[in-house]
């Protein structure tokens, strides 16, 4: 109880010292390595038992050591001396699919390798282990020339962040260097890595355990998803980063997570390290209110459009679910949460809360003569910077959520475009990456993808920001202004448009007079003039942040994320919903759902396809005949998802959660409906983590797949 009270003792003084920032006791995804004194005592006051030396160091093996960052995109945890890690299923999902077949459905049956020779190896599939992190502020920002521009400031500045990264020992170990701002760019870190390419599938649950519920429950609670994935990592015979090969070996870690089963109670201390990918906490309301209306609005109805020609495509037949899978999954999740973020920031009144906290900011700098010579006219400046990006902002999203993630034939010409990645000069042969690109492309499908996009995309877009009018008079020349009759025309005139023989073409420049090059080429020179984004509203976000951190100086503030390692603590907790909630039942206010529930929802919704199950998967279940290991120890039952109070965002998703020991106890996978403004706004009433406990997938590896051999590779308390 005596780290509860000292909870309530925070709040109370945070609340008091810094009225319009709520920042709570376990809000914040702190910087590993560099966590202050007074973040430190909250972390032990709550429950840690770890040294600092034994979480985070640069000399001697510590929990640090077990974390990876996994091919950026996703986090991951080391739990066995040869090199297995844990993931989400979610996580895992593209590699699961590209080797996934009619034959071989491991999306819907799952996977597991009862061997070292079964296990299958991932093309482009990579680690990152943190090394260290160093303060590079005064190397980045020192000794800045007076005078200069926005983009003057931005080019020193990528130049010595370049002669930093260089300074690092790149050699045969695949260590390297990067750079990232921190604050929005009033502080620079370097972080220092080491990469493994070599980066095999262990073990992938049945689809309908490792996505059970999937649109429906996704971003919601109560969950029941076995959202886990494992893979291992190889290295060469002398532990040492090393391309594919047969030869490699299991990598040795320098340190790996202990498993623990003993369990949790409501109260007790847990943390998260992984590498969160984006927040925006200290966002003026002006850039808030452009996030909704220009981004969120936009990303939601254009997606709607896709999702439902996937959706159809889909259940035409297996080979197209399988071909789409992975596609379809990473499009729903950001189209739920745009609905869900910009529902959350409204029914929390964030904005509310941010102009307030304007008003004090001005407040302070007409009172103070120093903040005045800093900040004045700061919040005008900001409000007049957003309205004029409004109408650019809104089209840029409609053309990068209609094109770059549109139609995947146009996606792949326009980013070749983007970033050189199909140029002749291009490191990977261009019939290597249409070959890549195409087996997972239906010409038909992506025809359709293109035309209700297009159409949506003209109907939307504001007519100051028009796409370019060539492609108007394309339309009018060669379809008399019908659109499905220009598309059916460039499709059946364009090579992109037949896969084997893409595939045969052995440079871009061969294709570069192609009608469908010529219209991408067209957009491609729209985008990079036109919708270029205003550099100084980085800048004076970056000083409002300042401004904010100054006006509270006493105050310790985290950085936003940035996809660096970053650790988040807080307790198990189930949701605080507000008093007189309505309409939820009895289920949804527990902190640990149980086989029951999973049960309880397809029986119930038999027509659902999210609470599909697979006979031998629904049998298992039913007889409930688990280990005792990795039951509840007070009710008997098998825990199989919880909530927490910790502070995660996308980047997060297969993050160790942690007890105070440093134990691996589960598997950040999602957070909550009611709060899903939390990238901008951490609320810590109704803000959850949701994690699947280690139990849940310690049995589906045992108790279903039989994979002892996983199993004896851990150290299990």
């Amino acid at each position: 109880m005596k780290h509860k009270l000292f909870k309530a003792i925070m709040l109370l003084a945070l609340s008091a010292s810094v009225p319009s920032v709520t920042m709570r006791a376990d809000e914040g995804m702190w910087v590993v390595g560099n966590i202050s004194a007074e973040t430190d005592s909250v972390l032990h006051s709550m429950g840690l038992e770890l040294t600092a030396e034994e979480l985070y160091s640069e000399d001697a093996p510590s929990l640090n050591n077990a974390v990876v960052q996994l091919g950026g995109f996703c986090s991951g945890v080391v739990v066995s001396p040869d090199g297995l890690m844990f993931t989400n299923h979610h996580c895992g999902y593209g590699a699961i699919q590209a080797h996934s077949s009619v034959k071989h459905d491991y999306l819907k049956n799952g996977f597991i390798a009862k061997s070292y020779k079964e296990e299958l190896p991932n093309e482009d599939l990579y680690v990152l282990f943190h090394l260290k992190t160093i303060d590079v502020t005064d190397k980045i920002l020192g000794n800045m020339p007076a005078g200069i521009t926005t983009e003057q400031r931005d080019s020193i500045i990528d130049m010595r962040a370049e002669d930093i990264v260089n300074t690092v020992n790149y050699n045969n170990d695949g260590v390297f260097g990067d750079v990232n701002p921190f604050y929005k760019g009033s502080k620079y870190m370097l972080s220092v890595y080491q990469r493994y390419d070599d980066v095999r599938l262990v073990c992938a649950p049945p689809q309908c355990l490792g996505k059970y519920g999937g649109d429906t429950d996704n971003w919601m609670w109560p969950r029941q998803t076995c959202d886990f994935s494992v893979f291992r990592i190889y290295a060469g015979k002398d532990n040492r980063p090393a391309p594919y090969s047969k030869d490699n070996v299991p990598y040795k870690p320098r340190a790996f997570a202990h498993v623990s089963t003993q369990g949790f109670h409501p109260g007790d201390y847990v943390m998260t390290l992984g590498y969160p990918g984006s927040t925006n906490r200290y966002l003026s309301s002006y850039g808030i209110w452009n996030t909704m209306r220009c981004i969120n609005d936009v990303r939601y109805q254009v997606r709607g459009l896709k999702l439902d020609i996937l959706k159809a495509a889909m259940q035409s037949s297996d080979e197209l679910r399988i071909k789409y899978a992975s596609k379809q999954s990473q499009s729903s999740n950001y189209w739920k949460f745009s609905l869900g973020q910009n529902t959350a920031l409204d029914n929390l009144k964030v904005l509310d809360e941010k102009r307030e906290l304007e008003r004090q900011i001005q407040a302070w700098v007409n009172a103070d003569t120093v903040a005045r010579s800093r900040y004045i006219g700061l919040l005008d400046s900001l409000k007049t910077f957003h309205e004029q990006e409004y109408k650019l902002l809104y089209a840029r999203t409609l053309f990068m959520e209609s094109f770059i993630s549109g139609s995947d034939i146009f996606s792949f010409i326009l980013y070749g475009n983007m970033f050189g990645a199909l140029s002749s000069s291009s490191l990977r042969p261009f019939s290597e990456r249409a070959a890549e690109t195409y087996k997972d492309i239906d010409v038909e499908t992506d025809k359709a993808v293109m035309k209700a996009l297009l159409k949506n995309y003209i109907a939307h877009v504001p007519d100051s920001c028009y796409m370019s009018k060539s492609l108007m008079n394309r339309i009018d020349s060669v379809a008399g202004g019908n659109i499905d009759a220009f598309i059916d025309h460039i499709y059946a005139n364009s090579v992109f448009a037949d896969p084997e023989r893409i595939v045969s073409i052995e440079s871009f420049d061969d294709v570069s007079s192609d009608p469908m090059v010529d219209i991408a080429m067209d957009m491609f020179i729209d985008i990079m003039g036109r919708f270029r984004s205003n550099q100084k509203i980085a800048e004076y976000e970056r000083l409002l942040g300042d401004a904010i951190r100054e006006m509270n100086h006493s105050h310790d503030y985290y950085p936003d994320a940035n996809f660096t390692l970053r650790l988040s603590y807080g307790i198990f907790e189930p949701i605080n919903f507000a008093a007189g909630t309505t309409g939820l039942k009895e289920e949804a206010r527990n902190m640990i759902t149980t086989p029951q529930s999973f049960l309880n929802k397809h029986d119930n919704e038999p027509s659902n396809i999210d609470y599909e199950l697979i006979d031998p998967v629904y049998k298992w279940m039913k007889k409930g005949k688990f280990s005792s290991r990795y039951l509840n120890r007070e009710t008997g039952l098998l825990p199989l998802c919880y909530l927490t109070t910790n502070d995660i965002t996308g980047g997060n998703s297969g993050s160790g959660m942690y007890d105070g020991k440093g134990r691996l106890v589960g598997l950040a996978f999602d957070g909550n409906w009611e709060a899903m403004s939390g990238d901008i706004k951490f609320d810590r009433n109704l803000q959850r983590c949701i994690g699947v406990d280690v139990r849940w997938i310690l049995s589906v590896i045992d108790d279903y797949f039989k994979g002892k051999n996983l199993i004896n590779e851990m150290v299990i308390e």
